[in-house]
């Protein structure tokens, strides 16, 4: 007995995956793989038959003829091939090349610019400020020059010399390696020489000063307050600059500690742990006191809930309607206010556009005051001539208990050196630098044990370590008993 399979008559088609195992699309894929052929090779009714079949009616007769009667002819040359290949489409650029033939549907095809050839509305706006500031004229006149230096330098390269004076064998003798004349002799090894060689043509060469450097002064002229005779009036000016000074640095240090160890409120360790104790048991039930029970009232033996029942009371048709009422009227006095807001705006009006025209005065004034002051603060400012930014000079001033008048016994306030290597880094001469401290070593104490160790010599190490050491024991021969790491 045989038995047939029949295929489904309803299948579920609701993904992709069910419609490619139940739908039989073969003759699809075959006639379009027939057509992506035809597009790539051509339709086969169009092209001729010559062009499909060859004839052939010598046979093998034919072939052996063809090799024995080959003519001989004359192979190209290498220059000859190249040259042939350059009429060829090279191999770079083949895969740019459209290998279908199918025709574009368009023939009329508008010709469309890459991005960025064409000129925007805001590169207008941006050249017409170069042209004005003068920076394209500029431009131009950089490239003319460096076009002019490189036509030079390669006119220069391909200049044929005239002279011929060179020594082509004395690259070997000292005076050709830079060797000075008076180091040359048989009694002077070569190592010698070529140690005392001048450096200047291996070492890089020393860039050039900041202008800062030539404008400024070398030694600026101090307040006239500094004079070790100074006038009242001029010591008062001084003095007056100093308390300003003073005052400044005295608000960046309230503001540091504001800032930082003022936001920290200090307790006390009994405060602490009490906190510590409230945090820990928060959610644990309380310990059981016998004075608790004396407040309790007695109980019947009744249950009652902490928290009565709460009746769901439902609102009658004249509370809802109380309520609408209600939301209503504050509804309708919302919008008579902003009505009204809206009225008083349009009479201010001219009071607010006063208000704009004085407020943009104001910054036109401000911005002026903030650009002379960037001003000036660049012409003061000292040349980056790294990350670190020199230390702002401190005012000099001299007490008045201090003041002498008598040159013999004035007391110097600053020192001469600090002074010249501060100045040179506020002129630009010097690159500033970080004072950095070294850290000393911890060294570490232990106790060597040995034969002649009694135990009093123990205790009086425990006693040091415990910081119960008096001065009578530090007398004693302790440090023989004490040994540093660093000395060992």
């Amino acid at each position: 007995m045989t038995t047939t399979t029949t295929k489904k008559k309803r299948v579920s088609k609701r993904n992709k995956a069910a419609w490619r195992k139940h739908c039989d699309i073969t003759d699809v894929e075959a006639y379009l793989e027939d057509q992506r052929l035809e597009e790539r090779l051509g339709k086969f009714e169009e092209k001729a038959n010559e062009e499909l079949f060859i004839i052939d009616t010598a046979g093998d007769e034919k072939k052996e003829q063809k090799v024995e009667d080959k003519p001989n002819v004359k192979q190209l040359s290498l220059k000859q091939k190249k040259r042939a290949q350059l009429a060829e489409t090279p191999k770079c650029f083949e895969v740019l090349l459209p290998a279908s033939k199918v025709p574009d549907p368009n023939a009329k095809r508008n010709h469309v610019n890459p991005a960025g050839t064409k000129p925007t509305a805001l590169s207008k706006v941006s050249d017409k400020r170069k042209y004005e500031k003068g920076t394209l004229a500029k431009r131009v006149e950089l490239i003319k020059k460096n076009k002019k230096i490189a036509y030079e330098k390669k006119k220069k390269s391909k200049s044929v010399r005239q002279t011929f004076d060179k020594n082509l064998w004395g690259d070997d003798v000292p005076e050709a390696k830079g060797i000075p004349a008076t180091l040359c002799g048989e009694f002077i090894s070569p190592e010698a020489q070529l140690h005392n060689v001048p450096t200047t043509k291996r070492l890089r060469p020393k860039p050039a000063l900041p202008k800062t450097v030539v404008t400024r002064a070398a030694v600026e002229l101090p307040h006239p307050g500094v004079s070790y005779n100074p006038s009242f009036q001029e010591h008062q000016e001084l003095l007056q600059e100093v308390v300003k000074h003073e005052q400044v640095m005295m608000r960046k240090e309230a503001h540091l500690h504001r800032v930082t160890t003022g936001m920290f409120s200090r307790v006390t360790q009994q405060e602490k742990e009490k906190q510590w104790r409230e945090e820990m048991s928060a959610g644990l039930p309380l310990p059981h006191k016998p004075e608790d029970d004396k407040d309790e009232q007695p109980s019947d033996n009744e249950y009652r809930a902490i928290n009565p029942p709460v009746q769901n009371k439902k609102k009658d048709h004249k509370a809802r309607r109380k309520q609408k009422e209600r939301l209503a009227e504050k509804e309708r006095l919302k919008r008579e206010k902003i009505d009204k807001k809206k009225i008083t705006d349009i009479y201010k009006l001219r009071k607010l556009k006063a208000a704009v025209v004085e407020k943009e005065k104001k910054q036109v004034v401000l911005r002026e005051k903030r650009q002379k002051k960037k001003e000036e603060v660049a012409e003061k400012a000292t040349p980056a001539l790294n990350a670190i930014k020199p230390k702002p000079r401190e005012p000099d001033f001299v007490d008045p208990k201090d003041l002498s008048g008598d040159l013999r016994t004035v007391r110097h306030s600053t020192n001469l050196l600090r002074e010249r290597y501060e100045s040179l880094q506020h002129r630009g001469a010097l690159a500033a630098a970080k004072i950095m401290m070294k850290k000393r070593r911890k060294v570490k104490s232990y106790f060597k044990p040995g034969h002649k160790v009694t135990d009093s010599d123990v205790q009086k190490v425990i006693d040091k370590a415990s910081g119960k050491v008096t001065k009578a024991s530090r007398k004693n021969g302790l440090g023989t008993v004490l040994r540093s790491a660093g000395k060992r």
